[in-house]
């Protein structure tokens, strides 16, 4: 209930979280019988049995797959514009920009119809965020913690309704 109505980016490199995060964001909703949908591309999609065991249902998650960032803008303002979504990620992948007009488009309409807009990019160190739009920036990562065993940790490092810098960490379980 938090991130509705706002532009959530979270990054993360070639170890990253993100995936985990989202998945726990979408199966929250589904729990509480609202509407979630995905858009990516096809090459890097998410794993569906690792989302079927973090609690989705995957019968009820639209995905739309698309070849390009602009394209999943364009997916992302229909989506959204109906209505009928909680929460709409968009899976950039690596070194994706959205230009700003985009954005600002995207971001007047998930405010308008209380939706969680989720970015998930992946980026180096160094590389500079999607922009200054973003209501919530997490950066996430993930260590090994045990032989199937993986800490996920996603830390907030910037927030325009409260103050930055905490970190949610949860113990995962890696893939069969």
């Amino acid at each position: 209930g938090e991130l509705l109505g706002r532009f959530v980016e979270l990054s993360g490199g070639a170890a990253t979280a993100a995936l985990t995060s989202v998945a726990q964001l979408i199966a929250e909703a589904q729990r509480r019988n609202e509407l979630a949908a995905w858009i990516g591309n096809r090459g890097y999609t998410f794993y569906p049995p690792d989302f079927a065991a973090a609690g989705i249902d995957l019968a009820a998650l639209p995905v739309v797959h698309v070849s390009d960032a602009i394209k999943a803008a364009r997916a992302a303002d229909a989506l959204i514009r109906s209505g009928g979504f909680a929460i709409v990620v968009m899976d950039l992948g690596y070194k994706a920009e959205l230009p700003m007009p985009v954005q600002t488009r995207l971001v007047g309409l998930a405010k308008k119809h209380r939706t969680a807009l989720v970015c998930i990019t992946r980026r180096d160190d160094d590389a500079a965020p999607l922009g200054s739009l973003a209501s919530i920036r997490g950066e996430t990562e993930k260590h090994r913690a045990g032989f199937d065993r993986f800490e996920c940790a996603l830390r907030i490092v910037k927030d325009k309704r409260h103050s930055p810098g905490w970190v949610h960490t949860e113990k995962c379980r890696g893939a069969d």
